[in-house]
Protein backbone atom coordinates (compact mmCIF):
# COMPACT_ATOMS: atom_id res chain seq x y z
CA UNK A 1 0.00 0.00 0.00
CA UNK A 2 2.94 2.48 0.86
CA UNK A 3 4.62 1.84 -2.41
CA UNK A 4 1.29 2.41 -4.57
CA UNK A 5 0.86 5.71 -2.86
CA UNK A 6 4.78 6.36 -3.26
CA UNK A 7 4.49 5.51 -7.24
CA UNK A 8 0.94 8.01 -7.36
CA UNK A 9 2.51 11.00 -5.91
CA UNK A 10 5.46 10.66 -8.62
CA UNK A 11 3.21 9.72 -11.71
CA UNK A 12 2.05 13.75 -12.12
CA UNK A 13 5.97 15.00 -12.16
CA UNK A 14 6.69 12.48 -14.98
CA UNK A 15 4.71 13.91 -17.32
CA UNK A 16 5.30 17.52 -16.77
CA UNK A 17 7.69 17.90 -19.36
CA UNK A 18 4.73 16.79 -21.78
CA UNK A 19 2.63 19.11 -20.77
CA UNK A 20 0.73 21.01 -24.25
CA UNK A 21 1.20 25.31 -24.14
CA UNK A 22 -1.27 25.40 -26.61
CA UNK A 23 -4.08 28.05 -26.13
CA UNK A 24 -7.59 27.60 -26.43
CA UNK A 25 -8.12 30.58 -28.46
CA UNK A 26 -11.75 29.53 -28.86
CA UNK A 27 -12.50 29.84 -25.29
CA UNK A 28 -10.97 33.13 -24.77
CA UNK A 29 -12.82 33.98 -28.05
CA UNK A 30 -16.10 33.01 -26.41
CA UNK A 31 -15.37 34.47 -22.90
CA UNK A 32 -15.09 37.95 -24.25
CA UNK A 33 -18.55 38.24 -25.89
CA UNK A 34 -19.85 36.65 -22.81
CA UNK A 35 -18.41 39.69 -21.34
CA UNK A 36 -19.37 42.20 -23.65
CA UNK A 37 -22.78 41.00 -24.44
CA UNK A 38 -23.75 40.07 -20.73
CA UNK A 39 -22.43 42.34 -18.71
CA UNK A 40 -22.76 46.18 -17.97
CA UNK A 41 -19.43 46.37 -17.35
CA UNK A 42 -17.95 48.08 -14.30
CA UNK A 43 -18.25 50.46 -12.60
CA UNK A 44 -21.85 50.70 -12.69
CA UNK A 45 -22.80 53.78 -10.64
CA UNK A 46 -22.00 55.67 -12.30
CA UNK A 47 -22.37 53.91 -15.34
CA UNK A 48 -18.81 53.25 -17.16
CA UNK A 49 -19.93 54.83 -20.48
CA UNK A 50 -20.41 58.21 -18.20
CA UNK A 51 -17.34 58.82 -17.05
CA UNK A 52 -15.38 61.46 -19.03
CA UNK A 53 -12.22 60.61 -20.96
CA UNK A 54 -10.38 61.85 -17.99
CA UNK A 55 -11.70 59.07 -16.09
CA UNK A 56 -10.87 56.40 -18.13
CA UNK A 57 -8.50 55.02 -15.56
CA UNK A 58 -11.67 53.66 -13.75
CA UNK A 59 -13.17 51.93 -15.74
CA UNK A 60 -12.59 48.60 -14.66
CA UNK A 61 -14.37 46.31 -17.05
CA UNK A 62 -16.03 46.76 -20.99
CA UNK A 63 -19.58 45.66 -20.50
CA UNK A 64 -22.25 46.19 -23.56
CA UNK A 65 -25.03 44.89 -22.12
CA UNK A 66 -28.45 47.43 -20.66
CA UNK A 67 -28.26 45.30 -17.43
CA UNK A 68 -27.51 41.71 -15.70
CA UNK A 69 -31.26 40.91 -16.29
CA UNK A 70 -31.18 41.51 -19.94
CA UNK A 71 -28.08 39.69 -21.76
CA UNK A 72 -27.23 39.97 -25.14
CA UNK A 73 -29.39 43.17 -25.21
CA UNK A 74 -27.17 46.12 -25.69
CA UNK A 75 -27.41 49.80 -25.23
CA UNK A 76 -26.08 52.30 -28.11
CA UNK A 77 -24.50 54.28 -25.35
CA UNK A 78 -22.06 51.38 -24.14
CA UNK A 79 -21.71 50.75 -28.11
CA UNK A 80 -20.56 54.04 -29.34
CA UNK A 81 -18.33 54.62 -26.11
CA UNK A 82 -17.10 51.03 -26.58
CA UNK A 83 -15.92 51.45 -29.94
CA UNK A 84 -14.47 54.91 -30.09
CA UNK A 85 -10.41 54.48 -30.82
CA UNK A 86 -9.85 57.93 -30.39
CA UNK A 87 -10.86 57.58 -26.49
CA UNK A 88 -9.58 53.92 -26.01
CA UNK A 89 -5.98 52.56 -26.92
CA UNK A 90 -5.71 49.22 -28.65
CA UNK A 91 -4.68 46.85 -27.37
CA UNK A 92 -4.15 47.70 -24.14
CA UNK A 93 -7.41 49.59 -22.94
CA UNK A 94 -8.99 46.83 -24.56
CA UNK A 95 -7.13 44.01 -23.21
CA UNK A 96 -7.35 44.55 -19.45
CA UNK A 97 -10.97 45.40 -20.01
CA UNK A 98 -12.65 42.69 -21.95
CA UNK A 99 -9.91 40.02 -23.19
CA UNK A 100 -8.44 40.02 -19.71
CA UNK A 101 -5.17 37.71 -18.95
CA UNK A 102 -1.36 38.26 -19.18
CA UNK A 103 -0.63 36.73 -23.15
CA UNK A 104 -0.28 39.25 -25.60
CA UNK A 105 -3.29 38.30 -27.58
CA UNK A 106 -4.25 39.86 -30.97
CA UNK A 107 -7.97 40.05 -31.35
CA UNK A 108 -10.52 42.27 -33.63
CA UNK A 109 -14.40 42.85 -32.35
CA UNK A 110 -16.77 44.00 -34.48
CA UNK A 111 -20.39 44.33 -34.73
CA UNK A 112 -23.04 44.84 -37.50
CA UNK A 113 -26.46 46.12 -36.96
CA UNK A 114 -29.17 44.20 -39.15
CA UNK A 115 -30.06 45.61 -42.46
CA UNK A 116 -26.85 48.17 -42.44
CA UNK A 117 -23.84 48.41 -44.07
CA UNK A 118 -21.77 49.71 -41.67
CA UNK A 119 -19.60 47.69 -39.27
CA UNK A 120 -18.05 49.05 -36.19
CA UNK A 121 -15.10 47.51 -35.54
CA UNK A 122 -11.69 47.71 -33.45
CA UNK A 123 -8.50 45.54 -33.34
CA UNK A 124 -6.27 43.56 -35.62
CA UNK A 125 -7.07 42.47 -39.02
CA UNK A 126 -7.45 38.54 -38.99
CA UNK A 127 -4.41 37.16 -40.99
CA UNK A 128 -5.32 35.36 -44.66
CA UNK A 129 -3.44 34.30 -47.24
CA UNK A 130 -3.34 34.86 -50.74
CA UNK A 131 -6.73 33.45 -51.25
CA UNK A 132 -8.59 35.50 -48.41
CA UNK A 133 -8.87 32.18 -46.09
CA UNK A 134 -8.31 32.62 -42.39
CA UNK A 135 -4.52 31.21 -42.11
CA UNK A 136 -3.01 30.14 -38.48
CA UNK A 137 -4.60 28.88 -35.39
CA UNK A 138 -7.58 31.61 -33.94
CA UNK A 139 -10.92 31.44 -31.68
CA UNK A 140 -14.21 32.82 -32.83
CA UNK A 141 -17.65 33.68 -31.38
CA UNK A 142 -20.44 35.23 -32.95
CA UNK A 143 -23.59 35.95 -31.20
CA UNK A 144 -26.85 37.28 -32.12
CA UNK A 145 -27.85 40.77 -29.96
CA UNK A 146 -30.24 43.33 -29.99
CA UNK A 147 -29.76 46.78 -29.01
CA UNK A 148 -31.95 49.07 -27.20
CA UNK A 149 -33.59 51.98 -29.47
CA UNK A 150 -34.63 54.62 -27.33
CA UNK A 151 -37.50 56.61 -27.32
CA UNK A 152 -38.44 60.19 -29.09
CA UNK A 153 -40.93 62.66 -29.06
CA UNK A 154 -42.17 63.94 -32.24
CA UNK A 155 -45.01 66.88 -32.76
CA UNK A 156 -45.50 68.44 -36.00
CA UNK A 157 -47.43 71.23 -36.30
CA UNK A 158 -47.35 71.81 -39.88
CA UNK A 159 -50.66 71.17 -40.08
CA UNK A 160 -51.69 73.42 -37.33
CA UNK A 161 -55.22 75.19 -38.45
CA UNK A 162 -54.38 79.28 -38.12
CA UNK A 163 -57.50 80.33 -38.62
CA UNK A 164 -59.58 78.15 -36.27
CA UNK A 165 -56.64 77.43 -33.73
CA UNK A 166 -57.53 74.06 -33.17
CA UNK A 167 -54.66 71.66 -33.92
CA UNK A 168 -54.79 68.65 -36.32
CA UNK A 169 -53.73 65.10 -36.44
CA UNK A 170 -52.38 63.46 -33.38
CA UNK A 171 -51.51 66.66 -31.23
CA UNK A 172 -52.73 67.52 -28.22
CA UNK A 173 -55.69 69.73 -27.67
CA UNK A 174 -55.35 73.25 -25.51
CA UNK A 175 -51.08 73.24 -26.52
CA UNK A 176 -52.16 76.24 -27.86
CA UNK A 177 -52.62 80.20 -26.64
CA UNK A 178 -53.04 83.45 -28.25
CA UNK A 179 -51.94 86.74 -28.29
CA UNK A 180 -48.71 86.68 -25.61
CA UNK A 181 -44.99 87.43 -26.51
CA UNK A 182 -44.04 85.07 -23.49
CA UNK A 183 -45.22 81.09 -24.27
CA UNK A 184 -43.48 77.90 -23.31
CA UNK A 185 -43.63 74.53 -24.28
CA UNK A 186 -42.95 71.47 -21.08
CA UNK A 187 -42.41 68.29 -21.04
CA UNK A 188 -43.55 65.96 -18.13
CA UNK A 189 -41.21 62.89 -17.28
CA UNK A 190 -43.27 61.37 -14.40
CA UNK A 191 -40.41 58.11 -13.14
CA UNK A 192 -42.97 56.32 -10.71
CA UNK A 193 -45.45 55.96 -13.59
CA UNK A 194 -42.94 55.27 -16.24
CA UNK A 195 -41.67 52.31 -14.25
CA UNK A 196 -44.56 51.02 -13.18
CA UNK A 197 -46.67 51.32 -16.36
CA UNK A 198 -44.73 49.99 -19.10
CA UNK A 199 -45.13 46.87 -21.64
CA UNK A 200 -44.23 43.20 -21.32
CA UNK A 201 -44.72 42.92 -17.63
CA UNK A 202 -42.64 46.36 -17.12
CA UNK A 203 -39.28 44.80 -18.82
CA UNK A 204 -36.69 47.38 -18.83
CA UNK A 205 -35.46 46.46 -22.37
CA UNK A 206 -38.68 48.06 -23.44
CA UNK A 207 -39.33 51.15 -20.34
CA UNK A 208 -38.79 54.93 -20.90
CA UNK A 209 -36.53 54.87 -18.48
CA UNK A 210 -34.84 58.23 -18.69
CA UNK A 211 -35.10 58.80 -14.69
CA UNK A 212 -33.41 55.08 -13.71
CA UNK A 213 -32.23 55.82 -10.21
CA UNK A 214 -28.31 55.22 -10.00
CA UNK A 215 -28.04 51.60 -9.53
CA UNK A 216 -31.37 49.71 -10.35
CA UNK A 217 -31.16 46.92 -11.78
CA UNK A 218 -27.48 47.51 -13.05
CA UNK A 219 -29.08 49.95 -15.11
CA UNK A 220 -27.39 53.64 -14.18
CA UNK A 221 -28.13 57.11 -15.14
CA UNK A 222 -30.93 55.92 -17.64
CA UNK A 223 -31.41 56.65 -21.08
CA UNK A 224 -31.35 59.79 -23.27
CA UNK A 225 -34.80 61.54 -24.28
CA UNK A 226 -35.19 63.58 -27.60
CA UNK A 227 -38.11 66.08 -27.62
CA UNK A 228 -38.47 67.17 -31.66
CA UNK A 229 -40.56 69.78 -32.41
CA UNK A 230 -40.98 70.71 -36.21
CA UNK A 231 -43.58 72.76 -38.47
CA UNK A 232 -43.01 75.42 -36.22
CA UNK A 233 -43.22 78.08 -38.75
CA UNK A 234 -47.02 77.54 -39.26
CA UNK A 235 -47.63 78.72 -35.68
CA UNK A 236 -47.96 82.32 -35.77
CA UNK A 237 -50.60 84.42 -37.14
CA UNK A 238 -48.49 87.32 -37.80
CA UNK A 239 -51.26 89.52 -37.62
CA UNK A 240 -50.88 92.92 -39.08
CA UNK A 241 -48.63 91.47 -41.79
CA UNK A 242 -46.14 91.93 -39.54
CA UNK A 243 -43.71 88.73 -39.67
CA UNK A 244 -43.23 87.47 -36.05
CA UNK A 245 -39.80 86.18 -34.71
CA UNK A 246 -39.38 83.72 -32.20
CA UNK A 247 -36.48 83.43 -30.05
CA UNK A 248 -35.58 80.53 -27.82
CA UNK A 249 -34.53 81.82 -24.72
CA UNK A 250 -33.82 79.15 -21.79
CA UNK A 251 -34.20 75.58 -20.82
CA UNK A 252 -35.30 75.18 -17.49
CA UNK A 253 -35.76 71.97 -15.41
CA UNK A 254 -38.27 71.98 -12.79
CA UNK A 255 -38.45 69.18 -10.08
CA UNK A 256 -41.64 68.15 -7.92
CA UNK A 257 -42.04 64.89 -5.08
CA UNK A 258 -46.10 65.70 -5.28
CA UNK A 259 -48.34 64.60 -8.51
CA UNK A 260 -50.51 66.78 -8.64
CA UNK A 261 -51.63 70.12 -9.80
CA UNK A 262 -48.46 70.61 -11.77
CA UNK A 263 -47.67 73.97 -13.88
CA UNK A 264 -44.05 75.24 -14.96
CA UNK A 265 -42.53 76.58 -12.88
CA UNK A 266 -45.38 76.12 -10.01
CA UNK A 267 -46.12 74.57 -6.85
CA UNK A 268 -45.23 71.64 -6.47
CA UNK A 269 -42.85 72.53 -8.37
CA UNK A 270 -39.77 74.05 -6.97
CA UNK A 271 -36.24 75.24 -8.65
CA UNK A 272 -35.79 75.55 -11.34
CA UNK A 273 -33.32 72.59 -10.76
CA UNK A 274 -31.64 73.75 -13.99
CA UNK A 275 -32.01 76.96 -15.35
CA UNK A 276 -29.90 76.78 -18.78
CA UNK A 277 -29.16 79.87 -21.38
CA UNK A 278 -26.27 77.71 -21.96
CA UNK A 279 -27.52 74.57 -23.71
CA UNK A 280 -24.08 73.29 -23.02
CA UNK A 281 -25.66 70.15 -20.95
CA UNK A 282 -27.90 69.46 -23.50
CA UNK A 283 -27.64 69.01 -27.46
CA UNK A 284 -29.88 71.31 -28.96
CA UNK A 285 -30.01 71.92 -32.93
CA UNK A 286 -32.46 74.50 -34.48
CA UNK A 287 -33.71 74.68 -37.80
CA UNK A 288 -32.08 71.54 -39.16
CA UNK A 289 -28.68 72.68 -38.66
CA UNK A 290 -26.38 70.23 -37.89
CA UNK A 291 -24.04 72.11 -35.28
CA UNK A 292 -25.15 72.21 -31.89
CA UNK A 293 -26.46 75.54 -30.53
CA UNK A 294 -24.08 76.63 -27.72
CA UNK A 295 -25.86 80.05 -26.79
CA UNK A 296 -29.29 80.92 -26.01
CA UNK A 297 -31.35 82.92 -27.06
CA UNK A 298 -31.55 81.93 -30.51
CA UNK A 299 -33.45 82.22 -33.20
CA UNK A 300 -36.33 79.72 -34.09
CA UNK A 301 -38.25 79.49 -37.96
CA UNK A 302 -39.25 75.68 -38.30
CA UNK A 303 -37.62 72.97 -36.42
CA UNK A 304 -36.32 72.49 -32.10
CA UNK A 305 -34.60 69.32 -31.64
CA UNK A 306 -33.74 69.18 -27.87
CA UNK A 307 -31.56 65.65 -27.04
CA UNK A 308 -31.11 65.53 -23.41
CA UNK A 309 -28.22 63.03 -22.00
CA UNK A 310 -28.07 59.68 -20.21
CA UNK A 311 -27.36 60.47 -17.06
CA UNK A 312 -28.97 64.55 -16.71
CA UNK A 313 -32.42 63.89 -15.78
CA UNK A 314 -31.01 60.83 -13.17
CA UNK A 315 -28.67 63.66 -11.20
CA UNK A 316 -31.12 66.52 -11.20
CA UNK A 317 -33.89 63.52 -9.89
CA UNK A 318 -31.61 62.51 -6.90
CA UNK A 319 -32.65 58.97 -7.78
CA UNK A 320 -35.84 59.59 -6.18
CA UNK A 321 -38.16 56.83 -7.80
CA UNK A 322 -40.82 59.89 -6.89
CA UNK A 323 -39.65 62.29 -8.89
CA UNK A 324 -41.58 64.44 -10.94
CA UNK A 325 -39.53 66.58 -13.64
CA UNK A 326 -40.65 69.02 -15.67
CA UNK A 327 -38.55 70.64 -18.64
CA UNK A 328 -39.79 73.89 -20.21
CA UNK A 329 -38.21 75.76 -23.53
CA UNK A 330 -38.92 78.85 -23.06
CA UNK A 331 -39.91 81.16 -25.98
CA UNK A 332 -39.91 85.13 -26.84
CA UNK A 333 -41.98 86.18 -29.70
CA UNK A 334 -41.71 90.02 -31.24
CA UNK A 335 -45.46 90.59 -31.08
CA UNK A 336 -48.53 88.79 -29.55
CA UNK A 337 -49.25 85.65 -31.24
CA UNK A 338 -50.03 82.06 -31.25
CA UNK A 339 -46.99 79.70 -30.37
CA UNK A 340 -46.29 76.64 -28.07
CA UNK A 341 -47.77 77.62 -24.63
CA UNK A 342 -48.43 74.38 -22.95
CA UNK A 343 -48.82 76.13 -19.53
CA UNK A 344 -52.15 76.13 -20.68
CA UNK A 345 -52.87 72.52 -21.03
CA UNK A 346 -54.54 70.71 -18.40
CA UNK A 347 -54.48 68.50 -15.92
CA UNK A 348 -50.47 68.70 -16.12
CA UNK A 349 -49.49 71.96 -17.44
CA UNK A 350 -46.95 69.77 -20.08
CA UNK A 351 -46.62 67.55 -23.08
CA UNK A 352 -46.99 64.01 -20.80
CA UNK A 353 -44.14 61.98 -22.01
CA UNK A 354 -45.70 58.48 -21.39
CA UNK A 355 -46.58 54.93 -23.30
CA UNK A 356 -49.68 55.84 -24.66
CA UNK A 357 -49.25 59.18 -26.50
CA UNK A 358 -49.23 58.93 -30.26
CA UNK A 359 -46.71 61.53 -30.60
CA UNK A 360 -43.92 59.00 -28.88
CA UNK A 361 -41.89 56.25 -30.74
CA UNK A 362 -41.59 53.59 -28.17
CA UNK A 363 -38.63 51.94 -27.26
CA UNK A 364 -37.49 48.91 -29.24
CA UNK A 365 -35.15 46.31 -29.89
CA UNK A 366 -32.80 45.77 -33.18
CA UNK A 367 -31.32 43.18 -34.12
CA UNK A 368 -27.21 42.81 -35.11
CA UNK A 369 -24.93 40.59 -34.73
CA UNK A 370 -21.22 41.00 -32.78
CA UNK A 371 -18.41 38.94 -33.85
CA UNK A 372 -15.13 38.41 -31.66
CA UNK A 373 -11.81 36.47 -32.90
CA UNK A 374 -8.69 36.07 -30.95
CA UNK A 375 -5.22 34.57 -32.27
Amino acid sequence: MITLIYVATLIPTLFIGLQSNSIDYDAVAYRTGVILAEDPGMPYNPSWETLPNISDSEILRFGLALSKDTPNILTPEKINRFFCTSEFVYPTDYQSRAVFGDYPYQFNISLQMAGSNVTQSVGDILPVDSTGRSVGTYGYSRRVIKVKEHSNATLDFSNFNVTSGQPKGNLPLGIYTQNATNQAFSVYFNYTYLLNSGPDYDSIAYQINPLAPSGANGLVGGEGALINLTGLQALPQNTGGIITTVNLSSISVYKSQSAAPLGTGQEPFGGPELNSTNPSQFLLYIDGNPTPVTQLPCNVTSNVSLFIPPGLLSYLGGGDSSTLLNITMQFRLSQQDWYLNSTQVTPYGAFNYNYTNPNITQPHLEDGVMEVAVW
